[in-house]
């Protein structure tokens, strides 16, 4: 069988305790490690807790049928940073597994998905997610825009993750503010009401930061980091914001 097992937003405690016992009786464990970053420490102080060694895999085994082959013969766990099915690649394993009578067991985790809420942004007011990629010479999308448009005209609020391959490696805020800036500009018009775009960084970890365009901080966020771009704001929404770029001092 497959275990999908979340890790949760950032630490080894974020892990759902329930996922312990399962890990121990797996024969072999598995952690992807493409769709976000997790604690440094993560692997091996999981290694120590369920007595066994974890194997780091990237897009192309968890994409291929490896995690399938392996799991129709032995008890496979595939653990994924956050929530199972925040990145939707993971759910044609559940297809597959199900259309190869391989039993599939899923267990959720916290993720982005629900921890922007912390921003203040009502969770209700989301339209659809979108991503940035590092660009490169030949690769500079800008479909990701259509996706922000659209959520804009209908008055909803737009979660955008931007993509990270490692520590050093990763689409900032102000990149990506740049990028979006450019495409605005192309457009001739303006579109994102830059004034009160949030951006968060490390959510759920205890050196998270929320803030807004324009504070200085802006530009020296680490990853893994998201955007929120609003659509129309509601009076607490309003209020947040006002915190974010004014924090209350607590002595």
């Amino acid at each position: 069988m497959l275990y999908l097992i979340g890790t949760g937003l950032y630490y080894l405690n974020d892990l759902p305790l329930r996922a312990i016992d399962k890990l121990r009786e797996c024969d072999e464990v598995f952690l992807e490690n493409y769709t976000n970053l997790t604690d440094i420490k993560f692997k091996d102080e999981l290694e120590k807790e369920v007595g066994k060694k974890i194997s780091i895999v990237g897009r192309e085994p968890v994409e291929s049928e490896m995690i399938i082959r392996k799991a129709a013969e032995k008890n496979i766990a595939l653990l994924v940073p956050g929530d199972p099915f925040a990145a939707t690649t993971h759910f044609s394993l559940v297809q597959e597994c199900k259309e190869n009578n391989i039993y599939v067991k899923v267990i959720h985790a916290s993720s982005i998905f629900s921890a922007v809420g912390e921003t203040g942004f009502s969770l209700y007011k989301f339209g659809g997610t979108t991503s940035i990629p590092l660009y490169t010479e030949i690769f500079r999308p800008e479909s990701f825009f259509d996706v922000i448009e659209k959520n804009i005209g209908c008055g909803y609020h737009t979660l955008v993750l931007l993509e990270v391959k490692d520590e050093n490696k990763f689409v900032s805020p102000s990149e990506a503010e740049k990028i979006l800036k450019e495409i605005e500009k192309k457009k001739g018009e303006k579109i994102i009401d830059w004034e009160n775009v949030i951006a968060v960084s490390r959510l759920g970890s205890e050196m998270q930061e929320i803030t807004a365009t324009g504070k200085d901080d802006f530009q020296n966020l680490k990853p893994p980091c998201s955007l929120i771009i609003p659509g129309k704001l509601n009076e607490n929404e309003i209020a947040a914001i006002k915190l974010i770029k004014h924090p209350v001092k607590i002595d």
